[in-house]
């Protein structure tokens, strides 16, 4: 079998969506189909369930390649990030290096391999979300910045906006950027102050506290890194201009009007009526079961 790099996504809490919230389902799934992987040759993706895989379809030969591989992985998951952000969806995800096949007989499509199993392994093992990386695959070298997690896996800040505007930053936030937009330092801000909005409210308010765990190992790992600037934004309610004050206001709009459009995505469609009625049968079901009298004892 043939080495080659992995990226292993999955989409959390998806069985509560399929049950619970099946308009949801279709978003994740018409959210994934227009991400920009797909109109590449070298890479390719399966989706199965609540699960995403992405691999470069062509061995690397050489340490060039390779570092080519892993960016494009990371690159690959922070699109789905920003194409999450403010969907109330979240994924975890990691990248592995090792053999991996996939190929396809006449009826059915057959998909192995050490790096299926080792992902597989390590993002169940992880209490968090986000994307992690192997450091077998970060000796390669990324753009994005790392923070050791635990032995041989390591948390990938998906915040490019944040990280440009940090740059800049000496101690005090909010950064004075002279008039200028802020687009123009860092466009993906806004995405980035929603995102840890999120992530803040539902470590606070998430009703399972496993989950509220996970969130709270997110917002760490970002706090201890950018801990001004996570402090700036709690005391000012998540404004981005806590972080800049700037004009914001194209960005903004941009990325208020992205999750509007992909809140709609996939609404109407066949697959959308087909999950809503699946999901009524489930309801059904689990109304059914709790209206049924209890088993009687015997008699004494």
């Amino acid at each position: 079998m043939s080495d080659r790099f992995l990226l292993y996504i999955d989409i959390l809490g998806f069985s509560n969506m399929v049950r619970d919230e099946p308009r949801k389902v279709v978003r994740v799934y018409e959210i994934l189909d227009t991400l920009n992987v797909h109109t590449r040759s070298d890479f390719k993706v399966i989706v199965f369930s609540d699960t995403i895989l992405i691999y470069n379809s062509q061995p690397a030969s050489a340490t060039t390649e390779s570092k080519f591989c892993v960016q494009t992985l990371v690159d690959c998951a922070e699109d789905l990030h920003h194409r999450l952000v403010g969907q109330d969806i979240f994924f975890r995800g990691v990248i592995v290096k090792g053999d991996f096949e996939h190929y396809k007989r006449s009826h059915v499509e057959r998909f192995f391999g050490g790096a299926l199993i080792t992902a597989y392994h390590a993002e169940k093992d992880i209490p968090s979300l986000g994307l992690f990386i192997t450091d077998e695959c970060k000796a390669f070298g990324l753009f994005q910045p790392t923070a050791a997690f635990s032995p041989d896996l390591s948390f990938v800040f998906l915040c490019h906006g944040l990280q440009s505007l940090s740059t800049l930053a000496t101690r005090a936030w909010p950064i004075n950027l002279g008039g200028s937009p802020g687009e123009d330092f860092g466009f993906h801000v806004p995405w980035d102050v929603r995102f840890l909005k999120d992530i803040y409210s539902q470590m606070r308010a998430h009703s399972s506290p496993a989950v509220r765990t996970k969130f709270l190992t997110a917002w760490d790992l970002y706090l201890q890194r950018y801990p001004r600037a996570l402090a700036a934004l709690v005391q000012h309610d998540f404004s981005v201009r806590a972080l800049a004050t700037s004009d914001w206001d194209q960005a903004t709009k941009a990325l208020e009007d992205k999750i509007k459009y992909f809140k709609r995505i996939g609404s109407g469609t066949d697959l959308s009526k087909s999950i809503q009625e699946t999901s009524k049968s489930l309801q059904g079901k689990r109304i059914w079961r709790s209206k049924r009298p209890a088993p009687k004892g015997p008699s004494m």
